[in-house]
This record gives structure tokens, sequence and C-alpha cells, in this order.
């Protein structure tokens, strides 16, 4: 505490004695020192017993108070800002988007030095052609008007690279109510965007390998029955041959024996002549015969130096084909580590937020007001959101390792059974189901129940703010697939975006809306497309929307 003068006016300055010009806000900022104004008129006549009152120590307890509670307002700033700053890049700006501050993940994340940033626009930071677009400006209006803005964000690095942030701008408020500035937290996921991308090249090239893998056995199969048409047709030459050498040998004898008869009967010279002149003329066709049998046989004997050819090319292709199958293994091991890095390294975070926080709510809840109170919900809130997307990523991860068993489904059962298992809120719409008799199927029981678990928790969600929540589910014979579907009359979407729908992370409602992870859908086109069946779905926005998926039908 010090006491100045100026103007006819003394101050007691209540301060820091030993850090008292030094004392600054965790963002940066220079705290203001706490003054009392006394007027030297008022001040004269009783500066002497005032005087001794500070000596005697009559009003410091107030003043210590004061101070102390100075001292424990900092310090909770401070640690809310070393929390922040622990695992999370950090930004201020003021209303009109210039940079105020930025922490030290922030800068390293992005390449930038504090004196290359400073007093730069927000522009800087993101791609030019969205920061001349209306949807920029009316970003920053919202912002200005108070509105957070909370969504995953692509900016520039310094080197020009794009880097991924999870986070939101948060408008900060005066005491009057408005906003002052802008505080961006967010936390660096584009390692996580990266690997999930590799992942879904990976899946693609998977699935190239195994139809290439299906249509090189169809041709292999073909190739072997040719082979044993053609072995077949080889062994009926080859028998045709041989009968003709045996008819030349017998042809040779009786050509013999008709000699020594001709030289025998020299009587029957000219009748013998005759018949060996018949005789040669016999012997001339069947030599013309077996000109032609020598023709076809070198034909057949081409025919199977070119199946040899063949037989070693598909041999050629078979190693090829085993190679595919190791570098498809390879492919799925990969895809393990991926998931066992998503449950050890994405959770070790989400461990350390809410260990913070509980030691907020636990040692500071009484220096907390409400607002601060309310911080801390929204932080444990949207981190055991991200618990649940982390599950419902694993989740899809492993259907692609998983082996499917097959075995017959009573579906009317099991979809009962999934229903019987759903769980209300009380005050909560119970829904009406309509339930048609299901043609049974052939497939992964365990599997399919979460495809029915997924389609109707949807047709349930999207129906909550509906007077009447209202599902039919059915079942079709369609030649050799059985058909399924489920409606609903809820909130139903906009066909336009349908290429989306059934996409991993993609949403066509916000989050404050209907909530969920954009997950489900996904899993339920990787289970049906690995029973060899397909899902699609029809809707009119705000008229309800109506699922299908089929499965192959067991009588075929």
């Amino acid at each position: 505490m010090s006491i100045k003068e100026k103007n006819g006016i003394k101050e007691v300055v209540l301060s820091d004695e030993n850090n008292s010009e030094n004392k600054v806000h965790p963002t940066g900022e220079k705290l203001p020192l706490q003054k009392i104004k006394i007027s030297k008129k008022a001040v004269q006549p009783f500066s002497n017993s005032i005087k001794a009152e500070f000596h005697n120590k009559q009003i410091e307890p107030e003043i210590l108070a004061l101070k102390e509670q100075l001292d424990a307002n900092e310090q909770y700033l401070l640690n809310l800002t070393n929390a922040i700053n622990t695992t999370n890049a950090s930004v201020e700006f003021d209303m009109d988007g210039n940079i105020l501050n930025a922490n030290k993940n922030f800068l390293k994340i992005m390449g930038y030095t504090a004196k290359d940033l400073l007093g730069k626009h927000h522009s800087l930071l993101v791609d030019p052609s969205y920061s001349k677009s209306n949807a920029y400006q009316f970003f920053w209006n919202s912002l200005k008007k108070g509105i957070h803005q909370r969504d995953e964000f692509i900016l520039t690095a310094k080197n020009g690279k794009l880097i991924w942030f999870s986070g939101s701008y948060n408008p900060i408020f005066n005491t009057q109510g408005k906003p002052y500035k802008v505080l961006k937290i967010a936390t660096d996921i584009t390692l996580s965007k990266t690997q999930f991308l590799q992942l879904a090249v990976q899946a693609q090239e998977k699935e190239k390998r195994s139809s290439e893998l299906v249509i090189a056995n169809k041709e292999l199969a073909f190739q072997n029955k040719e082979k044993e048409d053609r072995a077949a047709e080889l062994i009926i030459a080859n028998k045709e041959l041989k009968f003709q050498n045996e008819q030349k040998e017998k042809r040779a004898e009786e050509l013999i024996n008709a000699n020594k008869e001709l030289a025998i009967q020299s009587i029957e010279k000219e009748k013998r002549a005759a018949e060996l002149i018949i005789a040669n003329k016999k012997l001339a066709s069947e030599k013309i015969l077996k000109e032609k049998r020598k023709v076809e046989k070198l034909k057949r004997a081409a025919e199977l130096i070119v199946k040899n050819r063949e037989l070693a090319y598909q041999e050629k292709r078979s190693s090829e084909l085993t190679l595919a199958n190791d570098e498809l293994k390879k492919a799925q091991e990969e895809l393990g580590s991926f998931s066992y890095s998503v449950s050890h390294d994405l959770r070790a975070p989400i461990r350390a937020i809410n260990g913070y926080t509980q030691i907020l709510i636990e040692d500071h809840a009484d220096s907390i007001d409400d607002d601060g109170k309310k911080i801390i919900q929204a932080i444990v809130n949207n981190s055991n959101k991200m618990g649940i997307l982390i599950d419902d990523l694993l989740a899809f991860s492993k259907l692609g390792r998983k082996e499917v068993s097959s075995s017959n489904i009573n579906m009317t059962s099991l979809v009962n059974g999934v229903i019987n298992d759903i769980t209300f809120e009380k005050g909560e719409n119970t829904p009406i189901f309509e339930i048609e008799e299901l043609a049974p199927a052939n497939g992964d029981s365990s599997l399919i129940k979460q495809v029915w678990i997924n389609l109707i928790s949807n047709a349930i969600k999207y129906s909550k703010y509906k007077p009447e929540i209202k599902i039919k589910i059915a079942s079709t014979l369609q030649d050799h697939k059985i058909i399924y579907s489920i409606k609903d009359w809820g909130a139903g979407f906009d066909m336009a975006y349908y290429d989306k729908l059934f996409g991993v992370f993609q949403r066509l409602h916000s989050q404050e809306e209907f909530t969920g992870t954009g997950i489900g859908l996904a899993i339920v086109q990787k289970i049906v497309s690995r029973h060899s069946g397909a899902v699609w779905a029809e809707s009119k926005l705000d008229e309800g929307a109506e699922f299908y998926f089929s499965l192959p039908n067991i009588k075929h």
C-alpha cells in the first residue's frame, strides 16, 4: 500500500509491495492497481489521526482482506490459463479480428513467432478465398453478437501447410455484458485427420483387391473347366489314332496275302489284279484319311501348348493373388495398430481434462461463480462426448476385422428383443411400434442386431419433437434377397444431401438439435455390406424417413 498526492487529491494505492508494477493477467495484460481517492480537504484535518490508524492497524485488516481476495482471483485465473495452455492452443482477438495474444502451443503448431502475429488480422491464418467470402463475414458478425463458434477449423501455417483444429471461438464479455474480445481455444487434430483419411484409402484399396480376387477366382475356375474339356478331347483323339493304326496294320496284312494269292493263282491274275486295284484305292483313301488325322493331331497338340501357356499364366496370377492377400493382412494389422492408438492416445487427453475439472470442482467449488460452474460442466459434457466418439470410431474400425459368422436368424424375435431393451427417460413420449411378421434371414446375429439398434434408435431420436412417435417395421421378398424397412414420421432430411448420409462423421442436423457422433449409419452400411447386402433411404424434410437394407434370401 502507498499514498500519492496529485492536484489536492490523495490516493491510497492497494498493491503487492514487492511486485506492484509487474502484476499481469495470465493472458498477458497488466492488471490495474486498485486506488482509493480521498479529498485533500477532507484529509487535512485528520491526517495525523489517519496515520495513527494505519500504524495502529485499525483499517489494515480490511485492506489485507481485499488484497487476499485479489490474489485469490489472480491465482484462479492463472490456474485456468495454465490448464488450457497445457493441452490446447489459444489465441486472443479484438472484435475487429486483430490478434492480441497467442500462447506457445499455437505458435509452435503454426510455425509463427509472437512478433509475426501480434496486431495482424485473423484472415492471415485462413485461406484467402474463404477470408473474402460471405461465410467469413457472417462468422465474425456472429462473434460480434456474442455467439460462440464451435467446430473443426482449417488454418494455414506459416510454411503453407494446412492444420486441422477442433475447438471454439468464444466471445469475452465486459461488465456491461458486451463482447470486447474473442478467445479461440483449440486442439491440433491434424494427425488423426490424416490417419483417418489414410485408413479410408486403405479400405478402398482393400475392397478393390477383394473384387479383383473374386474375378480372378472365376477366371481360374473357367480355365480349369476348359483344361478338363481339352484333356477329354485329347484322350478321344488318341483313341482314334490307335484305332487307325490298327486298321493300317490289318490292311497291310490283307495286301500281303493278296500278293501271295496273285503269284499262286496266275489263272485269276486279271480278276485278282482288279481286286488289287480296288484294294490300292482303299489304301490310298486310308492314306489320305491318315494325313487328315495327322493334321488334326498337330492341331490338337498346338491347342494343348496354348492351354499349357494359359495354365502357366493362371499360376502366375495365383502368386499375385497370394501377394495381394499378404498386403491385405498387413493393412488389417495396421488398422489394429491404429485402433489401439485411438483407444490409448486419444483417451489420455480426455482423462486429463476430466481430472483437472474434478480438481476444480472438489478444491475450488466455493470460489467459482455460477458462470464458472457452467463452463466446467460444459467441459465435462464435451469430454464425455469425445469419449463416446472414440468408442464409436473403435467400433467402426473393428468391423473390418471381425469374422462374420453365419446362422439362421429369427428376425421378428430379434427386433422385439431390441425394442424391449430400449429405455426411456421420465416424461419422454413412448414410441408406438407397428411390426409386421419379418422374414427370417441368414447372417451374424450380433452384427444384424446392431443394425436394428442403430436404425430404431435413430427413428426414435429424430421423432422426439413430434406429438406422437410412430414407427413401422416390415419386410418383403424380392427374388434372391429380403428387403427390411423401418419407417418414421419424424424430422426427416433433405435428399439433396443424401450422398453424406452414410459417411463417417457426416451429420444432416445440428448437434444442438439432435445429439450424435455421425458414425451410426456408417456402421449400419459396413455390417450390411459384409453380409453381401445394400442399405438405402428415402425421406422428405419434416415428413419422416424410411430406411431399407437387404440380405440374401436363405432359400437361394
